[in-house]
């Protein structure tokens, strides 16, 4: 069966499926079917019966039978009178005695008394609401009468006895052959159960009474207002039970509500009256949901009203024993049945939210979601799974008590839930129209690692999973594996679990093509996997399969023909699959149980799943010529620089590295002053504002900068700082030429895919994570906390302390300096603008270095290396040296260099000097005194303007030093801007590569002249040597962080190429189809109405989501407490820590973040209406006045798209929709074109073009019951 084929089949298929759907959707808007198990719940009527073979736990071929089952239906048919030579009677008699006879069957329940220590809350749910009825029906301990009398030695069941006349059952093995095995929790428990027996079961107890009391106020207490407990059978029989054994006529009403919550349990047909175990209306609903938005028809007003229902029904009240253990009391849950209030779950809460976001992904944001999700986080175990109704429920113990025959009385976790929500976790993790609140999204995030790790303890040896609540191993594992698929995408060591798993999936599969499997395999787990094919495995195996193998891997294809090839059941108008086998467990080798949709909306998730990944596999190639795709899909760098001339060239060597070795379009964002420099080497220039002129003016003459800072002295750099830190946010996202997307443009929109910045940008991280692309650090200075050195920015003289604590806290004190001067605005920015979570100054000072950022440091190792305290993203990468090998000097230069005089280079670069004049006559004596000659490079002063230069001084304004310093015999520098030159300074005396430095504030002529012989003298010269040598053998610093982001971008760019024209990459992404597109296809898309923008979500290539999580806690916490010490000082202290306070903490609010066009998302359809010009040959036409804005609301901004010019490659997409779709076409579906079958890309001569001939009824998103509904 071709591709194409096989793609319409599945799609007649599901159509047929959803159609069945609908048709048997309730008035209010939910599903549900009878959930079926054995006849121990209905003795009347024997539902599945195989007398050669005894009564079935299940029905199937695969079904064995079971004593107890066979016993309870026997009992009830001669209670019926049915005689017992009846034929059916008399096989079932002879199978029970063949099985062993009655002796072998499990105990009568026998209970410990309410006074026991054993508190009822460490028993799971369902024991506790069970035996707390029992416990009154057992003190009681009533005979009633068969219709051969009452006695308590009745010989009724006679036949079935192996020996009447030995009816002693063993609850237990003898006392002796416990202790031999040496299984002392058994012992203890079957010798108090001995000695309880012996008392009587103390009936006669002083508490007996109270503990009967208060086992009435517990079920009248749980009982829900429309008479249910619990929601299932058991406590719903024993409750009404119970209450009539403690004297509560029949017409209390505890009593009429409880019997009539019995009889809704049942159902009566053609077959007769049968009850259910449970009903899952609420389960059965969400999960339909889920599947019918996977096809695409999320939108439909049928699908809406299941919406309503389900949150309607989200339990808030106070209600709830999960309160006994659980380390949070936020209610949030949803539970499987119609009236349960008290026993929400998690895996059906889990399931809840998941449907939610799927039908409106907005509804993330919403409180509903909120309280869902941190209720679950709330339910986390211990040993980090989660279980379905209680928290830490795992004393395995309780399994040693004699009556517990099932090993079902405590609710420990388990894999498949523990999937389930980490299935949930990772879609809240992953999108990206909304997103939870930051702190929930922390806790999610780690609640998501103790999950996987509890996963892979419990990963079988042969890469599957166990199955609680589902049969068996095909479930589990396909729960874990649809649930590590987010978490895969990062981690090794997930990725060895998945790998496991898949493999053992794809083993099991059966010829036919489905999957199947026995519930054998919970007694005999070596049959992992095995049994005949059904539509709930194969599709749980599909889906398991298709978000780790291409859809048209030859496993998921079979599983497909099989689902395809039975779908036999058919109803008025559509159809479904067989559904009498038993997927479900409810205790496992005791109770199974048969949900029939789970054979319905499971294949239905399944079959679209499998359309959704075969979208771009019938395309025809697209052949793009090597410049259009080269064009598209070269990466946008943008290089954030703060600083001087020094501190730019150091950038344009990586420029020169990314645009000349990998063709990559840079951006340089720094101050005015550097336009010509940065230009004049062919970049791309961006104007930021401040002047590092400026900044260094003010460095220099405020030389105790904390001191300054605190006086306020700062606050022009200040608001220069402000709008520099604006600047570079547009320079990320801003063509440069034009704001309006309607004109035409030149050149391609600039949207930073990678950003390169100095460390003093400081709004670098934040560009970052709202672009949501990788970031690389740059320092030129030593900027990381240490207690090596001070922070050079507060050396005023050129020396070193001694290893201190104080070197460390004035790092941290300059950095929350610099939080005070700008935290305010970096806030406002990311709540207003970005439309982020504001960041608390903590995080700025001691959480920001610890992120694993690539952070290089541009110096050499031999010269200043790598210190202990920094983490391991931080490398010494080596010097980055600005050549300029095509330098011609003046012929005056020349001829002052040709003398035999010793020469000088003397540069103040882009120090400021604040008496110019006077510094530079002491350097023109000096120099003349020790019978030299000097070039001094002016920079930013006018010196020879103001001073007359002798004819030993050559003055020049620029010159490259590569080409400088071999012509000179001494070096005479002002070591960097600001204060950091004190520092260098120190280094420089420190290394022995120079004399000792010199302030120029206390400079005279006769000590410069004693520096000058000095270094003239030639002592230095061997060490100089010795050091060139060795940053000879250094790399290039600009080549290292260059070749990191070419890393990186390679890196993050995996996989993200368009479905539809795979030689492009893919910044978009389709909202439910999680379908790549390139920004030419997506523009095309939306400019002929078949999809809008607000389908379409932006593909991060770099996730930021755990970054801003705070890692120094402990840190904090510390500070707190100093803070709060230091406050009762002085009332002076107190104040000015008012003040850190205030100016910390005054942010905007999250909760006001501006809901306005996203600035990222608006460059990038400019960008993508660019992309679509590009490769149209620049001949697509807009109307006037069309916008192309992301107008999330507004259906009307549209484009009219025309083509020209057939002899250039056009990209177009043709569409004939049906007049059926008519009304929608503004904004339809997201699966109305991209899920048609035969949607093709032809090439007719040199033009492109989308095709379909097949829409309307084969249509996924159609429907002949009613028309799609507009959003």
């Amino acid at each position: 069966m071709a591709l194409d084929d096989l793609r319409e089949e599945a799609l007649n298929t599901l159509q047929q499926a959803i159609e069945y759907s609908f048709e048997k959707q309730k008035s209010d808007g939910h599903w549900t079917e009878e959930c079926v198990a054995d006849v121990t719940f209905t003795c009347q009527y024997v539902m599945f019966k195989r007398p050669e073979r005894g009564w079935l736990l299940v029905s199937g071929p695969n079904a064995v039978g079971n004593a107890s089952t066979t016993t309870e239906a026997y009992l009830a048919l001669k209670i019926l009178n049915v005689p017992a030579d009846h034929p059916s009677m008399l096989k079932a008699s002879a199978w029970v005695r063949k099985a062993g006879g009655v002796e072998k069957m499990p105990a009568e329940l026998i209970l410990m008394p309410p006074s026991f220590f054993l508190n009822i809350y460490t028993l799971s749910s369902w024991a506790r609401s069970t035996l707390i009825p029992c416990l009154i029906i057992r003190h009681h301990d009533p005979v009633y009468a068969l219709p051969n009398g009452r006695s308590a030695d009745n010989d009724f069941l006679d036949e079935l006895w192996s020996n009447p006349r030995n009816k002693n059952i063993p609850f237990a093995s003898p006392l002796s052959t416990m202790l031999w095995k040496g299984d002392y929790i058994e012992y203890g428990f079957t010798l108090f159960d001995n000695i309880l027996g012996l008392l009587g079961g103390l009936k006669h107890s002083p508490n007996r009474g109270l503990a009967r009391k208060k086992c009435v106020d517990w079920l009248i207490e749980h009982q829900e207002v429309q008479g249910d407990w619990a929601g299932f059978f058991p406590p719903m029989h024993g409750s009404p039970w119970a209450l009539i054994e403690e004297g509560y006529p029949f017409d209390h009403k505890a009593v009429v509500l409880g019997l009539d919550a019995l009889e809704r349990l049942s159902t009566t047909d053609t077959r007769g009256k049968r009850l259910a175990p449970t009903i899952s209306p609420l389960w059965d609903t969400a999960l339909m949901i889920g599947a019918m938005c996977d096809a695409g028809v999320g939108r439909d007003a049928r699908v809406q009203k299941a919406i309503n229902y389900v949150k309607e029904r989200q339990l808030l009240g106070p209600e709830g024993d999960w309160r006994i253990y659980s380390r949070n009391q936020q209610p949030g849950g949803w539970s499987f049945e119609y009236f349960n209030t008290w026993y929400p779950d998690v895996d059906d809460t889990a399931v809840v939210v998941m449907s939610l976001i799927k039908q409106d992904p907005y509804f993330i944001e919403s409180e509903r979601i909120s309280n869902a999700v941190t209720w679950m986080l709330g339910m986390h175990n211990r040993d980090g799974g989660f279980a379905a109704f209680d928290v830490d429920n795992d004393k395995l113990g309780l399994h040693k008590i004699p009556f517990s025959d099932m090993d079902s009385l405590c609710d420990p976790s388990t894999a498949d839930v523990t999937g389930r929500v980490l299935e949930c976790f990772g879609l809240l993790l992953s999108h990206r129209k909304g997103s939870l609140d930051r702190k929930l999204q922390l806790r999610v995030q780690l609640a998501s690692e103790r999950a996987i790790e509890f996963l892979l303890a419990k990963q079988e040896p042969f890469g599957g999973w166990w199955g609680r609540w589902g049969n068996n191993y095909n479930y589990g594992t396909s729960n874990v594996l649809r649930g590590l698929v987010h978490f895969a995408q990062d981690s090794a060591k997930v990725q060895h679990m998945v790998d496991r798993a898949t493999r053992w999936f794809e083993s099991v599969q059966n010829s036919d093509g489905g999957w199947g499997e026995t519930l054998v395999t919970y007694e005999r787990p070596e049959l992992a996997g095995t049994g005949e094919s059904t539509p709930a495995q194969t599709a749980w195996g599909v889906t398991a399969l298709l978000p780790y193998r291409p859809a048209s891997y030859p496993a998921i294809e079979r599983g497909i023909r099989w689902l395809i090839a039975n779908q036999t059941d058919k109803s008025l108008i559509g159809a479904t699959w067989n559904q009498d086998v038993y997927p479900g467990t409810g205790f496992p080798m005791v109770l199974y149980l048969n949900y029939p949709y789970y054979h319905h909306y499971f294949p239905i998730t399944a079959l679209a799943k499998y359309l959704d990944g075969t979208q771009g596999l019938s395309f025809k190639p697209v052949e793009l010529t090597l410049r259009i795709s080269g064009s598209l899909n070269r990466p946008c760098v943008l290089l954030m620089v703060v600083g001087s001339r020094g501190d730019v060239q150091v950038f344009l060597r990586t420029a020169a590295f990314l645009t000349s070795s990998c063709g990559y379009r840079v951006r340089i964002a720094t101050h005015a002053e550097h336009q010509k420099l940065v230009e004049s080497r062919g970049f791309e220039f961006y104007c930021v504002a401040g002047s590092s002129a400026a900044f260094a003016k003010t460095l220099t003459t405020k030389p105790n900068i904390l001191l300054s800072t605190i006086k306020g002295d700062f606050g022009v750099l200040r608001q220069a700082l402000i709008l520099m830190v604006c600047g570079f946010w547009r320079a990320s996202i801003d063509s440069n030429e034009s704001s309006d997307c309607r004109k035409k443009l030149s050149h391609r929109p600039f949207v930073a895919d990678s950003i390169v910045s100095c460390n003093s940008a400081l709004t670098h991280i934040h560009c970052a994570q709202k672009l949501q692309v990788p970031l690389v650090l740059v320092s030129l200075q030593p900027q990381l906390s240490t207690s090596e050195f001070p922070n050079a920015l507060i050396m005023s003289e050129p020396n070193y302390r001694q290893v201190t604590l104080g070197n460390y806290i004035s790092f941290i004190c300059l950095d929350i300096l610099n939080w005070l001067a700008l935290g305010y605005h970096l806030n406002y920015l990311r709540v207003k603008e970005y439309g982020m979570p504001a960041v608390s100054w903590t995080w700025a000072v001691f959480d920001l270095v610890k992120m694993g950022i690539s952070h290089f440091c541009l110096w050499s190792p031999h010269v200043l290396p790598r210190l202990a305290e920094w983490d391991s993203n931080v490398a010494i990468a080596g010097y980055a040296f600005d050549e300029a090998p095509n330098y011609t000097p003046p012929k005056a230069l020349e001829s002052f260099l040709d003398t035999d005089k010793p020469v000088l280079a003397i540069s103040f670069g882009s120090a400021d000097i604040p008496y110019p004049v006077k510094l530079m006559a002491i350097v023109f004596a000096a120099v003349k005194r020790v019978g030299a000659k000097a070039v001094v490079c002016r920079r930013w002063s006018d010196i020879d303007a103001k001073i007359p230069v002798p004819d030993h001084i050559f003055v020049i304004d620029e010159i490259p030093y590569a080409w400088l310093l071999p012509h000179v015999q001494g070096f005479v520098h002002h070591g960097g801007a600001g204060h950091i030159g004190s520092f260098w300074a120190a280094k420089i005396q420190q290394l022995g590569l120079g004399p000792p430095p010199l302030n120029h504030r206390r400079l005279t002529a006769e000590t410069l002249v004693a520096s000058l012989e000095d270094l003239l003298s030639g002592k230095y010269r061997t060490h100089c040597m010795e050091m060139a040598s060795k940053i000879a053998s250094d790399k290039d610093g600009a080549e290292v962080v260059g070749e990191t982001v070419v890393h990186t971008q390679n890196s993050v760019g995996k996989g993200l190429y368009c479905s539809i024209i795979p030689e492009l990459r893919a910044p978009w992404k389709h909202t439910s189809l999680s379908l790549p597109l390139s920004g030419a296809v997506a523009a095309c898309l939306v400019s002929r109405n078949i999809l809008h923008w607000s389908d379409l979500e932006l593909e991060p290539t770099f996730d930021w989501s755990d970054k801003t999580a705070p890692r120094s806690e402990g840190i904090v916490k510390v500070l707190k407490v100093l803070t709060q010490l230091f406050a009762m000082v002085t009332w002076i202290l107190y104040a000015f820590l008012q003040w850190i306070k205030l100016r910390s903490t005054e942010h905007p609010e999250d909760t006001f973040i501006t809901k306005k066009r996203d600035p990222v998302r608006q460059a990038r359809i400019r960008q993508a209406h660019y992309d679509l010009e590009f490769i149209n040959g620049h001949d697509l036409k807009m109307e006037d006045g069309a916008s192309v804005e992301d107008n999330e609301h507004d259906e009307s901004n549209k484009v009219t798209v025309r083509l020209y010019n057939a002899e250039l490659p056009i990209f177009a997409i043709s569409i004939n929709l049906e007049k059926s779709f008519a009304p929608n076409r503004g904004r339809m579906s997201s699966l109305v074109v991209l899920g048609i079958i035969g949607l093709q890309l032809a090439i007719y001569g040199s033009g492109l073009s989308f095709h379909s001939s097949r829409l309307g009824s084969s249509t996924r998103c159609s429907s002949t019951h009613a028309p799609m509904q507009p959003p």
